[in-house]
């Protein structure tokens, strides 16, 4: 079983942890998954396509396949993204980094913008994409927004009669689970909602700059939360009612995971920013179901020390030895 999580005493600050999850180091540096990476273009849809980067393994035998998915306003290249695939890389395992719509610069491939209920062609895209694997163990890990979709293809997978080929185990970090809540929290704090806001409308910018006649975003009144912005973007340019009624289609609280029949590894920590610690309290576990709270980490953070290894890789570690 992994060690207890126990971050240097001067890394326990979670909005520290938050921002040195993501902060722009050396994963690029030295990282053979990017030098044997290429890129996937999937139709997932009569419409749609979706892009991903693939890096096959050179060992004479790989180990499966991980398809990694990043968070909200993430992509292909975020830094937990090249984090976990640079170690999956060097372990034997064949990595595919999907980005979500409109993330990673894909905005030209769509010509309707994202949204979190989008589950259809994301389930589409990690199908095919798990063809990439031949007859080998497929593994999903996500993080925040990503993991929420990882566990809904994971659900989804089980109850369904086009399977996720060879899906073995499926990793959840620090996912919103509760969307509306995290959505509020966001706004709670200065640091993270300005961030947020600002990568967010920087991506409808680049949707306007495409589509300037369908989607005028520069003409909405500035708004001061994330909250407010989703407001005006679900209201005016989707199908759903209010907030409450999308945010809906991606909540999983409850009993959500009844039928769940696959194993499944969730992280998260009790001073995550963004992530209630209730959320988990609400949800019925079954036998599949592995749940691990820490108590420091922040969001998608879990850094042990100053050479920046993370908590979330002795995770995976364990699972797959």
């Amino acid at each position: 079983m992994t060690q207890p999580f126990k971050p240097k005493f001067y890394l326990k600050n979670p909005f520290l942890q938050t921002m040195l999850g993501s902060l722009k180091l050396d994963s690029e540096k030295n990282n053979r998954m990017l030098e044997h990476s290429s890129d996937v273009m999937l139709s997932v849809d009569k419409d749609v396509t979706l892009k991903g980067a693939y890096s096959k393994n050179p060992a004479k035998k790989s180990k499966g396949l991980f398809i990694l998915l990043h968070g909200w306003e993430g992509s292909e290249k975020s830094t937990y993204i090249l984090r976990t695939g640079k170690f999956l890389f060097t372990q034997g395992y064949d990595v595919f980094r999907l980005n979500l719509r409109d993330h990673g610069d894909t905005h030209d491939l769509n010509e309707e913008p994202f949204n979190g209920s989008l589950l259809g062609e994301t389930y589409e895209a990690v199908y095919q994409g798990a063809k990439l694997s031949g007859k080998l163990p497929v593994y999903l890990c996500g993080f925040s927004l990503g993991g929420n979709f990882c566990l809904r293809i994971a659900l989804k997978s089980s109850n369904s009669k086009k399977k996720i080929q060879n899906l073995t185990h499926t990793f959840a970090f620090s996912p919103a689970i509760n969307p509306y809540d995290t959505t509020v929290l966001m706004d709670k704090s200065l640091l993270l909602r300005k961030y947020f806001l600002r990568k967010w409308r920087d991506s409808l910018s680049k949707k306007e700059s495409l589509h300037p006649e369908r989607y005028p975003f520069s003409e909405l009144p500035k708004s001061k939360t994330v909250m407010e912005l989703t407001e005006k973007i679900i209201e005016g340019y989707t199908p759903f009612k209010n907030v409450r009624e999308y945010f809906d289609t991606y909540t999983l609280l409850g009993d959500y995971f009844k039928k769940l029949k696959s194993p499944v590894t969730i992280l998260s920590a009790k001073d995550d920013p963004i992530i209630s610690l209730n959320d988990f309290h609400e949800l019925k576990q079954n036998r599949y179901m592995d749940i691990r709270i820490v108590d420091h980490g922040g969001h998608n953070g879990f850094v042990k020390d100053l050479s920046f290894d993370c908590y979330y890789i002795d995770v995976l570690k364990e699972v797959i030895a």
